[in-house]
């Protein structure tokens, strides 16, 4: 087991990613940056000699990228919401795969209602943010999450071919890190809905559920009591 015991190792990369998040950033941002450079450049996607050597370097930094998200939480909450977004990415792949309807022909379709997911989303945002208005948060994550696994029936399709637009045989890799990167859009929105346990400015820990919860620190003064200050003064 080596010189330290697994609690003690565990205990140090969590204060490790807490405290230095900027080197998951770098991370997260260096696989953002190979992620355009492997798709941009069909050399390198086809070379046997470094694509597989791009894939696993896109994942590792992406995963990196998220490891001080994945320390902060629970792990038992962790598990389970993994769960259930393969599931959910699962299903939507079979359904993207077995739709008579080619997505990848009728693409406006998507565009328009990924546009209007987006408008209803930052509506609801801004909602949560300026009025408090309780849940609000959660439902522009609903509007993210519609548009998102509407992409992945779209990618299902160009991955399994036999469609009007199709990905070669040989852009493996790339449709791996695609189903990957659709699957981490999915389970970001996991780490804002589950209960911190590491995060030293949470002080109600076992309270943090915002599914359940209204998350915004105070709600504004009422009307008439905004009257009354104004009046006094």
């Amino acid at each position: 087991m080596g010189p330290f015991p697994l609690c003690v190792r565990i205990n140090f990369l969590n204060v490790f990613f807490t405290s230095y998040y900027w080197v998951s950033c770098l991370f997260f941002g260096m696989g953002l940056v190979l992620l355009v450079v492997f798709i941009f450049f069909e050399v390198l996607r086809f070379n046997k000699m470094v694509n597989w050597l791009f894939a696993v370097l896109i994942f590792e930094c992406i995963v990196l990228g998220i490891a001080p998200l994945v320390v902060r939480h629970y792990k038992y909450q962790f598990l389970l919401s993994f769960l259930i977004w393969t599931v959910a990415l699962a299903l939507f792949i079979v359904c993207g795969s077995f739709l008579p309807l080619d997505l990848t022909l009728d693409v406006v379709v998507l565009f328009v209602l990924a546009v209007v997911s987006i408008i209803g989303a930052i509506y609801f945002v801004m909602l949560y943010i300026v009025a408090n208005v309780a849940y609000s948060f959660v439902i522009a994550r609903c509007f993210i999450v519609i548009s998102i696994l509407m992409f992945v029936m779209y990618h299902a399709q160009i991955i399994n071919g036999g469609r009007f637009a199709e990905m070669r045989t040989k852009d493996y890799f790339l449709a791996a890190i695609i189903l990957f990167l659709d699957f981490l859009l999915l389970y970001l929105f996991s780490f804002q809905m589950a209960p911190k346990w590491s995060d030293l400015c949470d002080r109600e820990r076992s309270k943090n559920w915002v599914l359940f919860r209204e998350t915004t620190t105070s709600y504004p003064p009422k009307w008439w009591y905004t009257r009354t200050s104004s009046t006094e003064d």
